[in-house]
C-alpha cells in the first residue's frame, strides 16, 4: 500500500545548477509512495543539472505560495487562482546552484516557513540546508548537510552546528548530507507526511 496517496509533495530546485543524483531518486521514491510531486523553481524555464540532467519545473515558486491551484480564471480584470491542494511535504534540492538561487531567496523563505507553521513536513538536502537557517527554521539544532566550504561558513555564521549523522531531524523540520543520505531521508520523510492530515 502506497503510503502517500493523497499527499502533496513539492520539491524546490535551484533554477540550474541542481544535483539530479538528490531530485531524481527522492522523487521517483516519493512517486511510488502514491504522491503527487511538482517542482517549483524562480524561473520557468529548463532547469540544467550539476551533470547531464534538465527539468522543467511544473510551477514558479510564487505561485507554489497559495498551494497547487487550477486553472486561472480572469475577474474584473484580475486573475483569480482557484486553489486544489495543499503541500504537506517540501524539500529543497541542493546542488552548486542551491547558493546562488536558494539561500537568499525570499518567497522560498515564506513558504518554507509557512509550511512548517502550518504543521506541514520540510526538508533540504546538502547544499540547500542553508535555506533553512536563513528562513529562521533551524536555530537550536545540529543540522546534517553537505561539507563543502560554503555550506560550513553559512552554517558556522548562523551558529548552527553540524550533525554527526548523515541525516538529523527536529520537529518535522529534515535535514541529509546529501545523496549518500538519500535513503533514510526519504523514509523519514515519508513517515512524517504520512502522519500529516490531508486538507
Amino acid at each position: 500500500m502506497a503510503r502517500l496517496t493523497g499527499k502533496n509533495v513539492l520539491f524546490i530546485i535551484p533554477k540550474d545548477y541542481y544535483n539530479e543524483d538528490e531530485l531524481d531518486p527522492l522523487m521517483a521514491i516519493m512517486k511510488e509512495e502514491g504522491a503527487r510531486v511538482l517542482v517549483a523553481s524562480s524561473k520557468f524555464k529548463d532547469a540544467v543539472g550539476m551533470k547531464t540532467g534538465t527539468i522543467m519545473p511544473d510551477l514558479l515558486i510564487v505561485d507554489a505560495m497559495e498551494g497547487i491551484i487550477g486553472d486561472s480564471y480572469v475577474t474584473g480584470g484580475t486573475g483569480t487562482r482557484q486553489i486544489i491542494g495543499v503541500f504537506h511535504g517540501v524539500i529543497l534540492i541542493g546542488g552548486k546552484g542551491a547558493r546562488s538561487y536558494l539561500w537568499k531567496d525570499q518567497l522560498i523563505r515564506l513558504l518554507i516557513a509557512d509550511r512548517h507553521r502550518s504543521g506541514m513536513v520540510v526538508g533540504a538536502i546538502g547544499m540547500a540546508v542553508p535555506t533553512l537557517v536563513t528562513a529562521g527554521l533551524v536555530n537550536d539544532f545540529d543540522v546534517a548537510a553537505s561539507k563543502d566550504k560554503h555550506t560550513i561558513k553559512e552554517l558556522e555564521k548562523a551558529n548552527v552546528k553540524m550533525s554527526e549523522n548523515d541525516v538529523a531531524e527536529y520537529n518535522r523540520i529534515l535535514t541529509a548530507e546529501g545523496e549518500s543520505a538519500i535513503k533514510p531521508f526519504a523514509e523519514r520523510f515519508i513517515e512524517e507526511v504520512s502522519q500529516t492530515s490531508i486538507k
